[in-house]
């Protein structure tokens, strides 16, 4: 998993790695590997979900003020 991957990447990496436990014969090895790396993206995607959501709130916060002032 690289650090730059962008978020559709690493849902798509996350939903091959479902598939592959869901579809085919997999050795517990290596269905614990791919659970690892899964629930790594996994927390990838929520911290970058997270971060995206706190701008949005922070734009809406701005956009709010900014009506605010034009308001007085």
């Amino acid at each position: 998993m690289s650090n730059n991957q962008t978020f559709e990447e690493m849902m798509e990496e996350l939903e091959t790695i479902v598939k592959k436990l869901d579809n085919e014969a997999v050795s517990l090895e290596d269905a614990l590997e791919l659970y690892q790396k899964g629930m790594k993206l996994s927390a990838s995607c929520d911290e970058t979900l997270k971060d995206a959501e706190k701008k949005v709130n922070q734009l809406m916060k701005n956009d709010d003020e900014e009506v605010e002032q034009t308001d007085e």
